[in-house]
Formats: C-alpha cells, structure tokens, sequence
C-alpha cells in the first residue's frame, strides 16, 4: 500500500513540477505573441472551459470510485459495465459541447474579435475549443478509470511527454498572428492523442481490457453513478465559479487587457493549490478500498500522518510566494505586472493556503459517501465569492476582487474540518494538534530566513531568487524532519533514503 501511495504521489508531483517549468518558460512567449487582449481572452476562454466541466454531473469522481471498488470486489461484469455506460452520457456532452462552439464561432466569433480586427482568427478559435470539449469529455472516463486502477504512474509518463512535445511545437511555431489559434489547435490536438492513448491502455489485457461495448451499458448503472455523483457535481458548480468568477469579472467589467494582471500571479499560486491536491489525488480510491475493509483506524492513521505532511508542503511553499512572488513575476515579466502583484499575492496566498488546512476531507468523504456537505456549503461560498467581487472591484481592482475570494474560506474551512473530524471519529483539536500545528515552525523558520537574506540579495535577478529559494528550503528541509517527523517516521524514511541510494 506504501509503495503505491509513493509511487502514484511521486508521480503527480514530477507531473506538476514538469507543468511549472513549462509555465515559467512558455508565459512570457504567450504574453509576447498574444499581447495582452488575446491572452486575456485565452484565460477567460479557460474559464468558460472550467465551467463547461460541470456537465459531467459529477460523473468524474463517481467512476474513480466505482472502479476503484469493483476492482476491489474482482467484479469484471460491473467494471465494463460501469465503463460503457459513462463512456455514452460523456460521448453526448462532448457532442453537444462541440455545437455549441461551433454555433457560436460560426455566426457569433465576430463579437470576441476587437473593433476593426478580421473576426476569422477567433471563429476558427472557437470551433478549435469546440473540438477540445469534444474529445474532453470521453477522455475522462479512460483517465478515472486509470485513477480508480490507482495507475497514476502510466497516465502522467504520457501527461509529461504530451505537454513537453506540445511546448516544443509551440515554442518553435508560434508568432503574433498565429498564436492564438496554434494555442488551441496544438492543445487539442495534443489532449486527442493523450486520451485515445488511455483507452488504449486499457483495452489491454493487463489492464482489465476495459473498452466500449455496446451490449454492457446500462440505464440502472448510468443513475447509480449520477446520484452518487450529484453531490460533487453541485460541489464542482461551486467550486469552478469560485475559482473562475474572479477572471470573467474582471475581464467583463476592467476589459480582457487587465485579466493578465490577475491571471498571472493567480497561476503561479494555482500551482501551489495544484500541487497540494497532487499530492492528495492518489488517496480517494485507498480510502475507498479501506472503506469496503471496514479498516477505520487505518484511515485514521492515513488520514492523521498523510495530512501533516501535506500540510507542511503547502506552508512552505506559500511562504516562499508570499516572499519571493512579486520579485519573480517583476524579473519574468517586467516591472508593470510586478507592480500590480504587490498586495495582490498576499490575497492570493492565503486564498490558496486556506483550503490545505484539511487537505483531504474531498477525498476521505468522498470515498465513504459522506460529501453531501460539500453539495450544500459550496454553493453558498461560491454565491458569496461573486457578490464580494462584483462589489469590491470598482472601488479596489483587482485586490478587491482576490480579497473577496479569502472571505468565505475564513468562514467555511472550519466548518469542513468539524465535519470531517466527526466522520474520522476523531477531536479537532487532535487534529490541529498533530496535522496543523506542527508546520507552522518549519514555515516560520522559512520566512525568518528569507526576510535576513534581503538585507544582503536584493532579488533582483534569478540568480539572488534561486539562492534565497535553495537555502530557506533547505532550513525548512531540516526543521521538517526534526520537528515535523516523528522518531518512527525519520527511521523508516532514512531506511528507504539509504536503500535507494545503495542502489544506484
């Protein structure tokens, strides 16, 4: 069981390090060759695209679940027929999807492009995104299942090797005219080959031979697994309009030209919120399995170990964006965006960090069909978001807009956590105590370094940037295994260190 956590954790992390890299490199070239409309337009576009991720129903988790579960049972009639059955609903989505876009680029693209500007760019733009959704929506039964079969290893070695060859293209091909539809066309292309290679992948023998067969679908089992994932679909309404509002806002009330401003330092901190949720991915369809076991202090255990060290990760990284952002994004992309950054990254943070103080309640209450509290709560923080926003963003800007995303964490972190903790069978102060607590030192540490090293680095260049990043990581590093792990923890961790290393 470790070695699996470790295994598909570890490679949910390389995915994610591989992505920001790519990001670090390939933003300014999208800045530069979009400009600053288009790039505006591309994130706004993504918002949508965010939204339009809903009309799974909330199928998504529920067939990671499934499959998760019936593998646990050995049940292969459930697994083909769970697999058919949600390929069918998705294949309809994505049909609908793709008119959808294609109706509006072919008689409505116009109203995307700016005034005296050809409106052919952002037609073909849209049918291109139409294709996208289209493949979209099948794709991601093939990746559940892959997730349910906790084969997370396979699905990111062809995740990275996709995104790398996508980048190159790109990077190599794109100019000022063509860049907002090579964006598109190469994701699309590259998301096609992704996803035909997953349902290949299971087709193997090896792998269940999981593939479409029209006899196995199923109405009984198609509502099975909308009911069971009603409760993450209105939880996922709420959740992409919290994540998303902030750019539509923005773009539809300051103009698309000012979403880069936000969208950029948003980004950088999203890939703090990425990472946290990396490295949780793997444990839905284990508590699922322990769940079926009835092994309940083994999920606490799990819960309780797993939780502290997430929860120290996002710490440290929130602390160094909290620090070093401004710096990073003034040197990347030049003095105005690092100006309009200042107090907007303090928002930003702890909008990201917030959720991390229960890193695993969507995964834990999910597995044991307990989320309901997500389908009721998250609607109403979603509501508040957008309220908050469409208020504060004449009078504040951009900051008024990423303030009104802090507010309803503050009110219902704390109330997930309860209601977690009652299902662990578990106090909250425990909790706190033995998952929270102890990641605040190492992350004090962290932040105490950095401050005293601006006395001497300015930060002004990459170089005074890594040097500040490389040596406070390293104090966080060694603060986190004196203070952080336990006496236990250190001695099986050094054990596997050394093993590893007499391999090589």
């Amino acid at each position: 069981m470790i070695r699996t956590l470790l295994v598909n954790t570890g490679s949910n992390v390389l995915v994610m390090f591989v992505k920001l890299i790519i990001t670090f490199i390939m933003t300014p070239v999208f800045v530069h060759n979009l400009g600053k409309y288009d790039y505006g337009l591309w994130e706004m576009i993504g918002a949508v695209i965010g939204y339009m991720g809903i009309l799974d129903l909330g199928l998504r988790p529920a067939i990671s679940r499934y499959a998760a579960r019936h593998l646990a049972e050995k049940d292969e009639a459930a697994l083909q027929s769970v697999y058919m059955s949600a390929l069918a609903f998705m294949v309809v989505v994505g049909l609908l999807l793709f008119v959808f876009f294609f109706s509006w680029g072919f008689w409505f693209g116009g109203a995307l492009a700016p005034e005296g500007e050809p409106h052919q760019k952002y037609t073909l733009f849209l049918i291109i995104i139409g294709a996208y959704l289209l493949i979209s929506f099948p794709g991601y039964v093939a990746e559940s299942y892959l997730e349910g079969f906790q084969k997370y290893y396979l699905k990111n070695n062809i995740t990275i090797v996709n995104s790398v060859v996508g980048s190159v293209l790109l990077y190599s091909l794109i100019t000022p005219e063509n860049g907002l539809v090579l964006l598109a066309g190469i994701n699309a292309i590259g998301l096609t080959v992704k996803y035909l290679l997953f349902m290949w992948i299971l087709s193997r023998p090896a792998y269940g031979a999981i593939r479409a067969q029209r006899e196995m679908f199923s109405r009984v089992r198609l509502r099975e697994l909308i009911v069971f994932g009603f409760k993450s679909f209105v939880q996922g309404i709420a959740t992409r309009v919290e994540n998303a509002t902030d750019v539509l806002v923005i773009g539809l009330i300051l103009g698309p030209a000012m979403v880069p401003f936000y969208s950029i330092p948003a980004n950088l901190t999203q890939h703090i919120r990425g990472l946290g949720w990396t490295l949780t991915h793997a444990f839905m369809p284990l508590f699922s399995g322990l769940s079926v076991k009835a092994e309940d202090e083994m999920i606490r255990r799990v819960f309780l170990v797993s939780s502290r060290y997430v929860v120290s990760i996002v710490f440290a990284m929130g602390t160094g964006a909290l620090l070093l952002g401004v710096p990073f994004i003034n040197i990347w992309l030049g003095p105005e965006f690092g100006e309009k950054a200042k107090y907007l990254i303090i928002f930003l943070v702890f909008f990201t960090i917030l959720p991390f103080i229960n890193p695993f309640a969507s995964r834990y209450l999910t597995a044991i069909n307990k989320h309901g509290i997500f389908a009721r709560l998250t609607p109403i923080a979603a509501t508040m978001n957008i309220g908050l926003s469409l208020i504060l963003v004449h009078p504040f800007g951009l900051e008024g807009v990423a303030f009104a995303s802090v507010v309803p964490g503050l009110i219902f972190v704390p109330l997930y956590l309860r209601y977690t903790c009652r299902h662990l069978e578990l106090p909250v102060w425990d909790y706190l105590r033995w998952s929270v607590l102890p990641a605040f030192l190492p992350a004090g540490i962290m932040a105490l370094i950095l401050l005293a090293m601006g006395d001497y680095l300015i930060y002004d260049s990459y170089a005074d940037i890594v040097t500040g990043a490389l040596l406070s990581s390293s104090a966080w590093l060694v603060a986190f295994w004196l203070l952080v792990l336990n006496r236990e923890e250190r001695t099986y961790l050094g054990g596997r260190i050394v093993r590893m290393a007499g391999r090589k």
